[in-house]
Formats: structure tokens, sequence, C-alpha cells
């Protein structure tokens, strides 16, 4: 195991250490921290160290209310997602970041976030196209209700290593399901056909974009 640290007392940005408060779900540990615009917050010694956490969220907030981005759906989103992703007191944390989901580094930064997903439509929320992948901008979208619960519906991975693609007597083919009705591709010698073929099958069912 890693040396223990103690990291009280000292500085982190805005932040001053002042005490341990106890582990996280992942066994790491917690430190309480005084910012200097009065503001208390908690966080591990790793977003500390590579300053992940520089706030107790007043230089973000700053940031923000500069360019206007508290006005928009994107950064409620974007707050959400940062805290069950790194704050082990979240009630989604526990589903989220204890379970090894995070959020990559260019999206630490909501500007970066609110420039690579522009802002959501109607009622469509933040969806990750695998749900066992990270909050990243190859695997996320803006999705409505109605497609999110197809994507939590949908079986983890199958043995090809892709949902709906499967490997029978050394053929590939894919599958969809449409109100419990399957609907199948035809047969290919190689997996990427039959990769292309479950995208087809999801444009045509699901009205994926």
């Amino acid at each position: 195991m890693p040396k223990f640290i103690d990291q009280t007392g000292k500085r982190f940005g805005r932040l001053v250490v002042l005490k341990e408060v106890g582990r996280s779900p992942s066994k790491k540990v917690l430190w309480k921290c005084l910012c200097d615009c009065g503001g208390e917050t908690v966080t591990t010694t790793g977003n500390l160290m590579i300053g992940d956490t520089t706030s107790c969220g007043c230089y973000l907030k700053e940031r923000i209310t500069k360019h206007g981005g508290w006005k928009k759906s994107s950064y409620n989103t974007w707050r959400a997602m940062m805290r069950r992703c790194n704050n082990p007191e979240d009630k989604d944390y526990k589903r989220y970041g204890a379970v090894g989901i995070k959020v990559c580094s260019e999206w630490h930064d909501y500007l970066t976030f609110e420039a690579d997903m522009g802002e959501p439509k109607g009622k469509e929320t933040l969806d990750r196209i695998d749900s066992h992948g990270n909050y990243e901008p190859n695997n996320c979208r803006w999705a409505s209700p109605t497609v999110q619960a197809r994507n939590i519906k949908t079986p983890k991975i199958s043995k090809t290593g892709h949902i709906g693609v499967i490997f029978h007597n050394k053929k590939y083919y894919s599958c969809i399901t449409v109100k419990s009705r399957k609907f199948y591709s035809q047969v290919f010698d190689n997996i990427e056909d039959a990769i292309l073929a479950r995208k087809e099958l999801e444009q045509k069912h699901w009205n994926y974009v």
C-alpha cells in the first residue's frame, strides 16, 4: 500500500487542508478543506495532488457566471455528472464513482464539456452509449428518455465484445429487440460488417442519429 502522507495544513490552490475525515467507498483518504472564500469541501488526496480540486467550487462558479453557463441546461447536467463521479457524499456516487466510472480530464472544465456537447433539446438528458464506460466525447450524447430506457435495458456486452453482435457457427450477425420482437441482420464472415449492420438496425428501428 502507498505510504500515508498527512496533508493537514497544506495548500492546494484556494484550499487549505483542515483534517482527515475518513475513507471513500473506494478506500481513498478523504480530507476536509477550507477555501479562501470561507466555504468548505471534502475531497481525496488524488484530486488535490493532480489539481482536480482547487476550491470549494467558487472558482468554477466565477468562471461559469462570467460566461453565462449557469443559465444553461448543460451546466446543471455537468455539475450532476461531476458530483456523482467524484463526490463520495453524493447520493449516486455508489453507482458511478465508486464502481470506477470517471469523467475524462478534458470535461473537468465545464466550458470544454459545453463546447463538445452543446445544449440538450426538449427532454433530452446526458446518456452514455456504453453504460459501463466513462463520460467522454465518443461515449456520450443527448438522448430522449425513450432512448435512454432502451440503453439501460440493453444486455451488458456479448461474447464478441459488442452489444447486439453475435458469433455463431464461425459467422457473425447482429440483432435488435423492438417491443419484444427481434430483428436480425444477414450473416457475415467478419465482425466489422456485423457491427455496421447493428448500427444500421439501430438507425432503422430506434431512430438513432
